[in-house]
């Protein structure tokens, strides 16, 4: 029998290749994914957190007058509706479906800031651009539509307080 002569440029060939079908062929699904939360659900979780930052804002604004309080109340009301309709989202085994430890959670930076009607229309419109790269970020189809519905709902948001 001869003596058969690989070089080390295809070996290492071969084992980029094998390394390349292996990690293909396991991106199929969440279950591959690393980490307790996947990449969906944490563009969920900092999504609710954002909501809840700026729900809080609107009710620190009506509690202070800065502004049509009918018209802060009603929006406000938007963005809790946003709330449910992201934790509805999250799976159920999620970590993230659980209650959060409160002094795990991030906090306001402003907590005492209350924004008049043209600060909210600049939170507003901020957030509407967010949805269009976090709406991109996530693989789930259904997931992306709710992320843009709520990216729209806050344009008309600024739009409205624009005009108040």
């Amino acid at each position: 029998m001869g003596e058969v002569s690989v070089s080390r440029r295809t070996v290492l060939g071969a084992v980029a290749a094998g390394v390349a079908v292996a990690g293909v062929s396991g991106c199929g699904g969440t279950e591959w994914y690393p980490a307790d939360v996947t990449p969906d659900e944490h563009v969920i979780r900092s999504l609710l957190w954002e909501k809840e930052l700026l729900a809080a804002r609107y009710a620190r604004a009506v509690e202070t007058g800065s502004g049509p309080a009918d018209l802060l109340e009603r929006l406000r009301g938007h963005h809790l509706e946003h709330m449910d309709a992201l934790a509805a989202a999250l799976p159920e085994e999620s970590a993230a479906a659980r209650e959060q430890d409160p002094s795990e959670r991030p906090t306001d930076p402003a907590p005492d800031t209350a924004p008049d009607t043209g600060g909210l229309r600049v939170l507003e419109a901020s957030a509407a651009a967010a949805r269009i790269d976090q709406a991109a970020a996530v693989s789930d189809p259904g997931l992306a539509q709710l992320i843009s519905g709520i990216g729209a709902c806050e344009a008309v948001h600024a739009h409205l307080l624009a005009r108040a």
